[in-house]
This record gives structure tokens, C-alpha cells and sequence, in this order.
């Protein structure tokens, strides 16, 4: 009974173990996500940037536009200067002349500013750009090392579920099914160690003659708590 108590509890580590890689395996995919967001948001950005490029500039042509029109009025009403008779004509055309004066102030004021604001934008893109270069190259890498992490872990689940195949060719059957159903039942842990004189698994404390049973290891018990396989190693009082 005691080489059997001992198989169980190497099974249940050797379980442990193929669940901690598999755990790691399902990461993997969500690591990759996480890696190619990164490099989704620096590309958000430099299509921000080009857009608002392209925007300046139809805003800029629509100012430069204006500005002709209104430079063309302007003209029109300085020729007329030199063809009015009388002083309140030249006063009105004065008057028109000043207006549009102010509004090709205020539009050159504008395409200045939208010039500048171009400028930032173009600094700002050319840095983004640099970003996703580096950012790209880092997500390859990124991606080429999750994959040989990935082989490595297959490598590695394989090798232990060969080794827990040998393991249970050497547990009763009926005692393997009992295994299985409270690992299943119980969230991977079917086998638990006293630990400080409660159950390793629920923390219920075990009574003194539950201990003199236990410490004889002459059968497989169970904790009347949770149900699980409890063992006692030899390292408990």
C-alpha cells in the first residue's frame, strides 16, 4: 500500500506539472494579441497623422482659395479709386478696400497657422513611423520566441504525459478512476499532504485518531471535508 500511496502522490505532482504547461501553452495566443495591440496603436496614430495631414492641407488650399478671391476684389475696388467723382464713392471704396484688408489679414494669419500646426503634425508622424519601425520589429521577435516557447512547451507536455502514462500502468484502475473524478471535481487537486495537522486541500484539522490512521499508510483515505486523497509523508507529529 505504501508504493501505492506513493504513486499517487508522484501522480498528482506529474499532474501539477503537465497543467502548470499547459496553462503556459494557453497564455501564449493571448501574449501574441497583447504584442500586435501595441503595434495596432502606434498604427492608429500614424494614420491619425496622415489624415490630419491631408486635412491641413485641402484647409490650407481652401484659405490660399479665399485669399486669391478676396485679392482679386481688392483689386477691383482699387481701380475704381481712380474712377469715382465724388468723395463719399472714394470714402465707401476706401471702406471696402479696409474690410477686405482685415480678412486677408485674418486669412494669412490662418494659413500661417495651419502651416504650423502642419509642421507638428509631420514631426510628430515622422516620430510615430520611427516607433512602428521598432515596434515591428520587436512584435517579430516577440512572435518568433512564443513560437519556439510554444514548440518548447509541446515538447515538454509530451514528454511528461508519456511519463504519467508509465506512471498509472501502475495504479489499480478503479483506484485511477477515483483519481480522475475527484481532479475533476476539485479543480485539478485529487491528492493532498497534512499540512500542519489540517487537510492540505480544505484546511479542516484532523482529529488525533484520524492521524494514527493516517500515519499507518496501510490504505488510500480520504479527507471527510473535502473529499480528497489525503497522505501522510512522514514530515507531520
Amino acid at each position: 500500500m505504501k508504493q501505492t500511496i506513493d504513486l499517487l502522490f508522484q501522480l498528482q505532482e506529474l499532474d501539477d506539472e503537465i497543467d502548470d504547461l499547459r496553462s503556459e501553452e494557453d497564455a501564449l495566443p493571448q501574449q501574441k494579441l497583447d504584442l500586435e495591440s501595441q503595434l495596432h496603436e502606434i498604427e492608429t496614430r500614424v494614420k491619425a497623422h496622415k489624415q490630419e495631414s491631408l486635412d491641413l492641407a485641402k484647409l490650407r488650399k481652401e484659405k490660399e482659395i479665399d485669399l486669391e478671391s478676396i485679392g482679386g476684389k481688392k483689386g477691383k475696388f482699387q481701380g475704381q479709386l481712380y474712377q469715382v467723382k465724388s468723395n463719399r464713392e472714394y470714402d465707401a471704396l476706401q471702406h471696402e478696400i479696409a474690410g477686405l484688408d482685415g480678412q486677408i489679414s485674418k486669412l494669412e494669419d490662418e494659413v500661417l497657422e495651419i502651416l504650423e500646426r502642419a509642421e507638428r503634425t509631420t514631426a510628430a508622424r515622422v516620430e510615430e513611423e520611427r516607433a512602428l519601425k521598432a515596434a515591428t520589429e520587436q512584435v517579430k521577435a516577440g512572435h518568433a520566441a512564443l513560437d519556439k516557447k510554444a514548440r518548447d512547451l509541446g515538447q515538454a507536455i509530451a514528454a511528461k504525459t508519456d511519463e504519467r502514462q508509465n506512471l498509472v500502468s501502475g495504479v489499480d484502475s478503479a483506484l485511477l478512476t477515483r483519481y480522475e473524478r475527484i481532479r475533476e471535481n476539485k479543480d485539478g487537486l485529487a491528492v493532498t499532504l497534512v499540512k500542519n495537522g489540517a487537510c492540505g486541500g480544505c484546511f479542516r484539522r484532523i482529529p488525533p485518531q484520524e492521524m494514527q490512521i493516517l500515519r499507518r499508510s496501510d490504505r488510500v483515505n480520504s479527507c471527510e471535508g473535502c473529499g480528497r486523497i489525503i497522505l501522510w509523508r512522514g514530515d507531520e507529529p
